[in-house]
């Protein structure tokens, strides 16, 4: 991120600012919201030769106004590094902010269920970090570490059985969550010992029936149940009220409202 943006050199900074002029300043947020990105901000600044301090945690609530971080040195260093810091805390906090919100609106109506999130990203470590600081889980951080088997893979499987049957023969020992496109693809797949069963894009009725249909087989509590799929924080209380054990929520990665952070500085 800061080598894209600095490229060979901040031309404008190392055209009117003297090499040793130094300054001192603090960064703020102009929203509520839940801070995030400051421990990669601070280290990013240290790494560039300048003192920095934090003023909040990472995942702490904050009101309008609150100056989050003071950071001193170099000007053009500074200067340097300061969009790619901004960048960062204004993202992350944004992630974080929309995830808390998300917690704090579906536990109201269901205290169980927890908010996760997707590969549905653009920074993935920083994403995925943002959304647990704003107390959602990360879910998958890749490919590499849970299998998901999704319905392409069944399809060019052949069945729901196969699939599982070959995941855990070949990956003994690792959890194994399967996607279904109806409630007696869900059954199926609990009956085949998948240990999750993930609801894509499927009606509230959906939904229903197919959390009936396990608890009437007696499978409901062997198997965890995520829903996903167009649910936002408009409609996130509809689907928390459902027995389910996870959300899954793309929109607080792939379109994040970012916070407003900005840096006022004071030469020495």
């Amino acid at each position: 991120m800061l080598k894209e943006d600095v490229g060979k050199g901040d031309i404008t900074s190392n055209a009117i600012i003297p090499t040793r002029t130094t300054v001192e300043g603090f960064i703020k947020i102009e929203q509520d919201g839940v801070a995030a990105g400051l421990e990669e901000a601070k280290w990013l600044l240290e790494k560039c030769g300048l003192r920095a301090k934090l003023i909040v945690k990472d995942g702490q609530g904050v009101n309008k106004g609150a100056h989050l971080l003071e950071v001193q040195g170099n000007a053009r260093k500074l200067f340097a590094v300061e969009r790619t810091v901004l960048n960062l805390i204004g993202r992350m906090s944004g992630i974080a902010t929309e995830t808390a919100k998300a917690v704090k609106l579906a536990n109201e109506v269901n205290a169980k269920v927890k908010i996760a999130a997707t590969r549905k990203t653009i920074l993935r470590w920083f994403d995925k970090r943002a959304v647990v600081l704003g107390g959602g889980l990360s879910h998958r951080q890749g490919l590499y570490d849970a299998i998901l088997i999704k319905t392409s893979h069944v399809k060019l499987i052949g069945s729901i059985e196969e699939a599982l049957k070959r995941a855990r023969n070949n990956a003994p020992g690792e959890k194994i969550e399967i996607e279904v496109k109806n409630a007696m693809e869900a059954l199926e797949a609990a009956k085949c010992g998948a240990h999750a069963i993930l609801l894509d894009n499927f009606s509230h009725r959906e939904i229903r029936k197919a959390l009936e249909l396990l608890k009437r087989n007696g499978l409901r509590d062997k198997v965890l149940v995520e829903l996903s799929g167009g649910i936002n924080l408009r409609n996130i209380k509809e689907f928390a009220r459902h027995d389910a054990d996870i959300i899954s929520m793309g929109c607080l990665t792939h379109s994040p409202k970012w916070m407003q952070v900005y840096m006022r500085l004071n030469a020495h």
